[in-house]
């Protein structure tokens, strides 16, 4: 949705509404892609990995390649969750036999805000049974890699909170504020803390959209979130890189 800035960051995606070829051997490849658009807006991750083979192949931008319907629920959630929808567009389809390929383009939208476009390529393998499920999917974005002199300025920001590990907790797992950022204009965060004194914490932030990213900071969504995680707002320092 770590489906960037996204990105999500994210992301992503699959699909369409292309008009399939029929193969010599079986009938066309029905457009299950356009399934997948409407399970993803419809925020059911279980839709979503019903439509993967058990052992399906997700290939990220900007991770590594993960295997299973365990792996497809969960990094889908993660762009569900950060309030994303996408819109997808197929270029061409074709089937044969038992194995049919989609490629399109895709658009990632937060509200009314594009946050990232791209390209997806998925192919889908037919089953004993007749249903196709997708076996590889494979998207990523027409936007500049985050870190790759794409202009992206470095922000620090140094706080003091009310309890250290409760604050870094906030930083882990999946959901974690490293995606909630991401989908704000981050491209990347890193945390830190003080050896000496570990309420002492702060993040350097890559920020692909300072705009995005204001807004956040400024937003009540931004406010809840440095509350929950116990930020003493008035001992925050933010610094942003020069050159």
């Amino acid at each position: 949705m770590n489906k960037t800035p996204f990105l999500l960051p994210l992301i992503l995606i699959i699909a369409a509404c292309g008009q399939p070829h029929e193969g010599s051997d079986g009938p066309a490849f029905s457009s299950r892609s356009g399934e997948w658009q409407d399970a993803m807006n419809a925020k059911d991750t279980d839709a979503i990995a019903a439509l993967y083979t058990e052992n399906a192949r997700v290939l990220p931008p900007n991770a590594e390649a993960k295997t299973g319907r365990d792996a497809v629920r969960a990094e889908f959630a993660a762009m569900i969750d950060a309030g994303l929808s996408v819109e997808l567009t197929s270029i061409e389809t074709k089937s044969g036999g038992n194995i049919a390929y989609n490629v399109g383009t895709y658009a990632l939208t937060a509200g009314d805000t594009v946050v990232d476009e791209g390209k997806f390529i998925e192919t889908w393998n037919r089953t004993a049974d007749g249903e196709w499920l997708m076996a590889n999917d494979i998207w990523n974005s027409d936007r500049p890699a985050a870190g790759g002199g794409d202009g992206n300025k470095h922000m620090l920001v140094v706080h003091e909170v009310e309890d250290g590990d409760h604050w870094l907790a906030a930083w882990t797992g999946d959901n974690s504020r490293h995606d909630q950022f991401k989908a704000n204009g981050a491209a990347h965060t890193h945390t830190f803390r003080n050896a000496d004194n570990p309420n002492l914490t702060g993040v350097v932030i890559s920020v692909a959209d300072m705009d995005a990213l204001n807004a956040f900071l400024a937003s009540e969504e931004g406010a809840a979130a440095a509350a929950a995680d116990g930020v003493d707002l008035d001992a925050m320092t933010v610094l942003i890189e020069t050159e």
